[in-house]
């Protein structure tokens, strides 16, 4: 016999996901409580609920220096018809 709970509950986290990539907050946040309240599952980890109250980055805004790699040191490069065997 078929589980009628668990295909509930499947159906809803589908629903969960396809309202997260369509963008609709508001309605996956409805979905999320009625899988919360009624079948004890948690479909939105604690860090995205702080990451949407946290300030959004700003592309204008340089990186912390820590997350720029260093630039590669410039070697000089050969001229045209100076090869190592002295063409």
């Amino acid at each position: 016999m078929r589980d009628v709970d668990a295909a509930y509950r499947a159906a809803l986290v589908d629903e969960y996901a396809a309202y997260r990539r369509a963008g609709r907050t508001t309605d996956a946040s409805q979905v999320a409580a009625v899988l919360r309240d009624q079948y004890g599952v948690e479909v939105e980890p604690a860090k995205e609920k702080a990451a949407e109250t946290a300030a959004p980055e700003r592309a204008d805004q340089k990186p912390p220096e820590a997350a720029v790699d260093p630039k590669p040191r410039r070697t000089p490069r050969a001229k045209p018809g100076q090869g190592k065997d002295g063409d």
